[in-house]
């Protein structure tokens, strides 16, 4: 009887080699909403891509609105220089860790930030997504916002849900 043996062993419950101890999350791209709701998803993201030695991609997705009937242009809910501030408080974050990390901001109409997220995470060629879930009132209790359900359901690749309010 002949055992087979990979040249390299894995870990007991997977199939990653023992000198791929931290997976492939080498790329691990973090959408950024408000840092107070994103901190976790930072927080933990850092911690992944400093362990692996990998990079963090932190994306703000900027939404707009389309124009009222007899109205001007698109409505942006938030300024560019907001979009920026609030990418750039969120890349100081996780520098603080010492993980290597860029960051981009990214308009998209309210309706497909979801789209932009997988679309910036498939450009980037992201490893793993790091995404904090909304909290739901009660009505809606158990069901993902619209954003974060697209995200989970069509990411190539794989998706960490981070609560935004526990340690």
């Amino acid at each position: 009887m002949h055992l087979f043996r990979p040249a390299t062993p894995s870990t007991p419950d997977s199939d990653m080699r023992d000198d791929e101890r931290y997976g492939t999350f080498r790329r691990v791209l973090v959408p950024v909403d408000t840092f107070e709701m994103s901190v976790n998803a930072l927080r933990l993201a850092a911690r992944t891509g400093r362990a692996a030695g990998g990079r963090l991609r932190l994306v703000h997705v900027r939404v707009w609105d389309p124009p009222a009937p007899r109205g001007g242009g698109l409505f942006y809910p938030e300024t560019s220089e907001e979009a920026t501030a609030l990418l750039d408080k969120a890349m100081s974050y996780v520098w603080n860790f010492g993980v290597d990390a860029s960051g981009i901001v990214v308009e998209a109409p309210r309706p497909s930030v979801g789209a932009a997220i997988l679309a910036e995470a498939s450009r980037w060629a992201a490893d793993v997504i790091v995404l904090t879930a909304r909290p739901r009132r009660f009505i809606t209790l158990g069901v993902w916002d619209k954003a974060t359900r697209q995200v989970m359901q069509t990411a190539a690749c794989p998706v960490l849900v981070v609560h935004p309010n526990r340690p």
